[in-house]
């Protein structure tokens, strides 16, 4: 398998990984804050999964690291904003009330 066709696949994966983790986290979560927090809490708790999971699965197609890096830090950067922004959104609506 050529180092093009792995990279689109980690992508893919990344991509499916987030869109599931992301509905069912809202899913579960969209009239009660405390899941909403919890939520977010896992979302920050799994960053160091990500980070290393598609670590492993870049490296495995790209050989120099710079690829497997960059993605490496996309999709954690991407985490770690989604569970920031699902604390700061539970934050905002238990001080709406």
């Amino acid at each position: 398998m050529s180092e093009s066709v792995g990279t689109v696949l980690t992508l893919l994966m990344n991509i499916a990984l987030f869109g599931l983790a992301n509905f069912f986290a809202v899913k579960h979560s969209i009239r009660n804050i405390k899941k909403r927090i919890i939520a977010g809490i896992i979302f920050l708790l799994c960053t160091p999964v990500i980070f290393f999971s598609t670590l492993y699965f870049s490296v495995i197609w790209n050989d120099s690291g710079w690829g497997a890096g960059i993605l490496t830090v996309i999709f954690t950067g991407l985490y770690l904003l989604n569970g920031l922004i699902l604390l700061l959104s539970a934050i905002h609506i238990y001080f709406r009330k």
